[in-house]
C-alpha cells in the first residue's frame, strides 16, 4: 500500500513538472517572456534577477562600426531570470523562454564623498536577449528598450544585427557566457566549448 501511494505521489510530482514545462514553453508561466503582437514587453524588475555578470566599457563593435550609444564607457549589468538560471545549474541548457537583461549605466565620479573611482550612473539602456525557437529562425532573439521606462515594448532587431556575432563568438548557445563569472564555471563543468 504505502509503495503505491508513493508512486501516485511521484506520478503526481512529474505530471506538475510536465505541465510546468510545457507552460513555459508555451509563455504562460512565470519566468516566460510576455508579447504584445510581435513586441517583447519589458519585465519588470530585471535588476532583481540573478546577476551573470558585470562589466566596463565591454563593446563588441567592429573597429568604425556602429556599436551601441555609449557602450564603450558605460557599466553592463547582466541577468538572466531566476527560473531559466535554476534550468541551466541543473543541466547545462539554457531552456526555452529562457531570458536575459543587460543594463548599461552612464559612469560617474567625483561625487562626495569619494576621492577617486567610477560607480554607475542614470541608467542608459535596457537590452534584452530572448530564446525562442518556435517564434525566432536561429532560436535567440534580442532587443533595445532605449532607457528601459517601465511597460516599454521593443520588437526584435534585424537578425544581421546580433544573431552572426552571438553564434560565431558565444562559448554556449549564443551566450557569451565567457564574460559571465556566475555562468562560466557552469558551462565549463558541463563541457560546453571555452573561448
Amino acid at each position: 500500500m504505502r509503495a503505491r501511494r508513493l508512486a501516485a505521489g511521484a506520478g503526481a510530482v512529474a505530471l506538475v513538472a510536465l505541465a510546468s514545462a510545457a507552460a513555459v514553453r508555451r509563455g504562460h508561466a512565470p519566468g516566460a517572456p510576455r508579447f504584445a503582437a510581435d513586441s517583447l514587453v519589458l519585465p519588470e524588475g530585471v535588476e532583481r534577477w540573478v546577476l551573470a555578470g558585470a562589466s566596463l566599457g565591454l563593446d563588441y563593435a567592429e573597429a568604425g562600426g556602429t556599436g551601441r550609444a555609449g557602450a564603450s564607457r558605460a557599466f553592463h549589468n547582466v541577468y538572466i531570470e531566476p527560473s531559466a538560471y535554476d534550468h541551466y545549474v541543473r543541466t547545462g541548457r539554457f531552456r526555452e523562454k529562457t531570458m536575459f537583461a543587460m543594463t548599461l549605466h552612464a559612469p560617474m565620479e567625483n561625487v562626495p564623498p569619494s576621492r577617486e573611482g567610477l560607480f554607475e550612473g542614470d541608467r542608459l539602456a535596457v537590452e534584452m536577449a530572448v530564446k525562442d525557437s518556435d517564434r525566432y529562425p536561429g532560436g535567440w532573439a534580442y532587443f533595445s528598450f532605449g532607457s528601459g521606462r517601465p511597460g516599454a515594448r521593443a520588437a526584435p532587431l534585424p537578425s544581421a544585427a546580433c544573431q552572426a556575432c552571438h553564434a560565431r563568438h558565444a562559448a554556449d548557445d549564443h551566450v557569451f557566457v565567457q564574460f559571465y563569472p556566475t555562468l562560466r564555471p557552469l558551462s565549463a563543468a558541463y563541457g560546453r566549448r571555452r573561448p
